[in-house]
């Protein structure tokens, strides 16, 4: 669909009742929600937000934007039977059925519907080339794998005397080790891992195996904790083959230490976590702002011992105890970006010094 092609629908959606920009927040809402029934859980939000996004921008903007890859991706984790053309035809009637009720009180433009939804049907229809129906080969290759390939994979890391490198998360901090495959069975792996590695895997209830080169893809599996002959060491089973690299991430994101207040646009709300790349904050107040809605941050000297203005770009808001958790990518200049990265690295020796104690 080129931007000519949008034109003669674009002009139409817009009018008094109804604003495409201000759209953009439902309809990734809208899209979040019908995930639950058409996409399996190893598809992560962050990847849900941005096919979305990417959806919404091809659609509803005249942006020139190639959605190939995005769909492909999107169809990469599907459930069993369920189509990419299902999900956007659910996702485009939820649409419709909201735009309608802008009409409500403004008949004489019922008939652009019409035309909109000719709109509709051509992008779905273009949507089934890119994403054939019948996806048999990938459904097996992809998410929940059968495990003796993956067992059998290690087995022979094992036989070859070779190392993995396996990766968790603990408060935010990523905890990356060497570890030695020490036994397979025809359902479990024993490997040989840090002591932190153990206790962070234990906290997080499975691992990550960075073994991309290797294999083709990083694995994931669900973790035990296991004593043979007087070694601690960890069972591994039920693998997931992963085709995102998200788990890779570097950003360390913290949690302060001590309750930092901090001021949005002059209200004020708790801290959360932060990293050079975002920041999240609670409140028990709804600050009733836009999703991408760029605001100013205002932190206290208690975190970097000098006081910090930043802008940031919120781009989730989720409930979180009696209030709110609102979630911003931070804009930072180098001057801020640097002190933020002396306070993150400070705080991680904290948190792995925290890590440490448990092995007491």
């Amino acid at each position: 669909m080129n931007i000519a092609d949008k034109k003669s629908y674009l002009s139409l959606i817009e009018h008094k009742n109804f604003s495409i920009k201000k759209y953009k927040h439902q309809f990734v809402k809208s899209f979040l929600s019908l995930c639950e029934h058409y996409v399996k859980s190893s598809f992560t939000r962050d990847d849900k937000i941005k096919v979305a996004i990417i959806i919404y921008e091809h659609f509803f903007t005249n942006k020139s934007i190639d959605i190939t890859s995005t769909l492909q991706h999107l169809t990469h984790y599907l459930k069993k039977k369920a189509t990419t053309q299902a999900l956007l035809s659910d996702l485009f009637f939820t649409f419709l059925s909201d735009y309608s009720q802008s009409h409500i009180q403004n008949l004489s433009t019922w008939s652009n519907i019409n035309t909109i939804t000719v709109a509709i049907d051509n992008f779905i229809k273009a949507s089934q080339s890119i994403t054939p129906v019948h996806r048999e080969l990938v459904e097996d290759r992809i998410d929940i794998m059968p495990d003796d390939i993956a067992i059998n994979f290690l087995e022979s890391i094992r036989q070859q005397g070779n190392k993995i490198r396996v990766l968790n998360t603990y408060n935010g901090i990523p905890i990356e080790f060497s570890a030695k495959v020490v036994h397979t069975s025809a359902t479990k792996v024993l490997i040989k891992a840090h002591a932190l590695q153990n206790i962070a895997a234990s906290f997080q209830g499975g691992i990550y195996i960075l073994c991309e080169s290797e294999f083709g893809s990083d694995l994931y599996a669900n973790v035990k904790s296991r004593v043979f002959k007087k070694h601690d060491l960890l069972e591994l089973s039920q693998f997931d083959q992963l085709s995102s690299v998200i788990h890779k991430r570097q950003t360390v994101r913290v949690y302060p230490e001590i309750k930092t207040n901090i001021l949005i646009n002059n209200f004020t709300a708790t801290l959360f976590d932060i990293s050079v790349g975002g920041a999240a904050v609670v409140s028990s107040r709804d600050f009733k702002l836009e999703l991408y809605e760029v605001v100013t941050i205002k932190i206290p000297d208690i975190l970097c011992g000098k006081i910090l203005h930043l802008n940031a770009e919120l781009i989730h808001v989720s409930r979180f105890e009696t209030g709110f958790k609102y979630h911003f990518k931070l804009d930072l200049s180098a001057a801020v970006e640097s002190d933020i990265s002396k306070y993150l690295i400070q705080r991680q020796k904290e948190i792995v010094a925290e890590l440490k104690e448990k092995l007491i």
